[in-house]
């Protein structure tokens, strides 16, 4: 069995459950649900209506907002923006290396926006008392520094009732800014104090690139670890749970997308609740993912030290790996404590023994080459070495099949009619050849983890993003940017069109060599199919044969708004099946549909199969 054919029905059996599921499953489970926690959200909506204003608040402009208040400038190799005094909120902050589109115009990726403006994010970290709120708007005054780069650090000062706190606030040469504080009680008894760390999302992000809610593909919401292990919850069920709580050893806290990552960064190994909360405040939704630690028990006069930090930038693994590691002085003393699980801020899926490894693959051969495309062909070249052995198996079964067909169809003209007598005359014929009908069957179960594991790779790898290829592909993570529509470049406008339904032709020159490779290997074992003889078996293998024949077209409009590096892989994984499959059948000196194309072309006319 061809592993095209058998991937072919995979993917359509799966689209199948898919659609049933969405049709009834789905909808039976929610009733289910909706049914037992009815009375819950009737208390809910209840209170959250007290959150709500009666008129929406109005919001303004970015740089009106930004305008406003005491703010202290951001400026980094990798970060620019400000981050506001007072609340110690961080809340104006770009990306350097990272536009939003490929435009060298377009500006830099914006990831957090102060609240009163569209789409407010911010991240912010604080002390309160036990029974103390949030700490949002906690007052701070400075001391320090006008600029927070790699070489200047800010000090702050916040005099709160019982305690003060001086804080100083430095930022790498990445994205995390370190928060060191001395905390201090300055009552004449004991007081308990609990530091907060929050990020906070105004109304679900626009999504960058493919921004498609497929839930099952990318998890997009709040994230935190907690006792080294990972807790999430995506935006869409923020309304439904409210607020979720964990208890555990810290940890972190944020909210995450496709690429990016805010992130309150708790102290380390101190015992934290990690809380996802949802919130409408003036009919505006606002998403929370935030620590508080234990509450620290300070006596007259006594201090302590805590160091937390902030997150904010993307999603790169070699840079959140490096997070993870404690850094030593020249003495051995631990002047960095390597912060918890930071690499599974990275969704690597349930496929994550593959994905992770794959994006390590990818990011090592473009080290060595200098293009992410030539690392994917590099990348699938490995793979395809390293299933070579099986792969052979499964071409070597499918070459013999076909060189004892005639054998086979003789058998079945001579015992048309008594189908057990078939069957063990078969039997005994693939034992005499050394056929094995399974062996072609096997290599499919690895195919079918790495076609998904590496479409994971390609989908969350930032370092896709925008990465060039040749040519005219010049973002490997977004679609073809050539199509039927636009001529494939000839005519100034998009390759997509505003009606959708246009859209599925909208098929680029990869979708189309796709196409054709993925026919090239349906055509190595097209000789199998009986071309006459009577019978059920036979009649139904020959429709067979012509639906699978059209299933290389068909995948060919359906893949196409697929990743670029996607069908990248899939293109050159394709040909390396052309060659594999053709030197093994010619091998065994089977002829193949190929050496009939190219013998009609020669002027020899059909060659009639051995």
């Amino acid at each position: 069995m061809d592993d095209q054919k058998n991937l072919i029905t995979f993917l359509l059996l799966s689209m199948m459950i898919f659609l049933i599921w969405g049709m009834f499953g789905s909808n039976k489970a929610d009733q289910i649900r909706e049914q037992a926690e009815i009375d819950q959200r009737f208390e809910q909506e209840q209170q959250a209506q007290e959150n709500r204003s009666v008129e929406p608040v109005e919001l303004k402009p970015r740089e009106e907002v930004i305008n406003a208040g005491q703010r202290i400038t951001i400026d980094t190799p990798s970060l620019e923006g400000s981050f506001l005094v007072q609340g110690s909120r961080f809340d104006n902050i770009s990306l350097k290396k990272y536009k939003k589109t490929l435009d060298k115009d377009s500006g830099n990726v914006v990831l957090l926006t102060p609240e009163g403006a569209e789409q407010a994010a911010y991240i912010y970290d604080n002390w309160v008392k036990e029974e103390g709120g949030t700490g949002a708007n906690t007052a701070w005054s400075l001391v320090s520094g006008d600029v927070l780069s790699e070489n200047s650090n800010i000090i702050m000062r916040h005099t709160g009732d019982g305690f003060s706190v001086e804080r100083t606030i430095s930022v790498d040469d990445r994205y995390l800014i370190t928060l060191r504080d001395v905390v201090t009680n300055t009552s004449s008894g004991e007081i308990n104090l609990v530091r907060k760390g929050m990020a906070r999302q105004h109304g679900i992000p626009k999504g960058d690139g493919d921004a498609r809610d497929i839930s099952f593909i990318l998890h997009q919401g709040a994230i935190a670890i907690v006792d080294n292990e990972q807790v999430q919850l995506p935006y869409k069920k923020f309304e439904d749970r409210r607020e979720v709580t964990h208890v555990g050893e810290g940890g972190w806290a944020g909210l995450t997308d496709k690429y990016w990552l805010s992130a309150a960064i708790a102290p380390q190994e101190k015992n934290i609740t990690a809380k996802f909360k949802y919130r409408n405040v003036n009919d505006s939704e606002i998403y929370e993912s935030g620590y508080a630690t234990e509450a620290f028990t300070l006596t007259p006069g006594a201090s302590i030290n805590s160091t937390g930090h902030i997150f904010a930038g993307a999603k790169d693994r070699k840079t959140l790996r490096k997070y993870e590691r404690n850094v030593e002085n020249d003495d051995g003393k631990v002047v960095f404590k390597g912060i918890a699980q930071m690499e599974r801020a990275i969704d690597w899926g349930r496929l994550r023994l593959l994905t992770r490894p794959f994006n390590a693959a990818i990011s090592w051969f473009h080290s060595l080459v200098g293009n992410y495309g030539v690392a994917i062909i590099l990348l699938t070249t490995l793979i395809k070495l390293v299933l070579f052995p099986m792969f052979n198996k499964q071409y070597a079964s499918q070459a013999k099949m076909k060189k004892v067909a005639p054998k086979q169809k003789k058998l079945q003209e001579r015992y048309k009619d008594d189908r057990v007598k078939l069957q063990q005359e078969v039997m005994k014929l693939y034992r005499s050849e050394g056929v094995n009908p399974m062996a072609g069957c096997l290599p499919i179960i690895p195919t079918i983890f790495i076609f998904f594991a590496l479409y994971k790779t390609v989908f969350i790898n930032v370092e896709l993003r925008h990465a060039p290829f040749f040519g005219w592909i010049q973002d490997l993570s977004a679609r073809d940017p050539l199509s039927m529509l636009n001529g494939f470049g000839i005519l100034p406008w998009s390759s997509m069109s505003d009606v959708p339904v246009a859209n599925f032709f909208a098929i680029g020159p990869l979708a189309i060599l796709y196409g054709i490779t993925m026919a090239m290997t349906f055509s190595m074992s097209s000789a199998q199919a009986p071309t006459s003889g009577e019978g059920a078996a036979n009649e139904m293998m020959q429709m067979q044969m012509k639906i699978f024949k059209w299933m290389p077209w068909i995948f060919m409009f359906v893949l196409a708004p697929f990743a670029a590096g996607l069908l990248i892989y899939w293109v050159w994984n394709n040909i390396l099946s052309v060659a594999q499959q053709y030197y093994i059948t010619r091998k065994y000196d089977v002829e193949t549909g190929f050496d009939r194309f190219i013998a009609r072309l020669r002027g020899k006319g059909k060659v009639e199969a051995d």
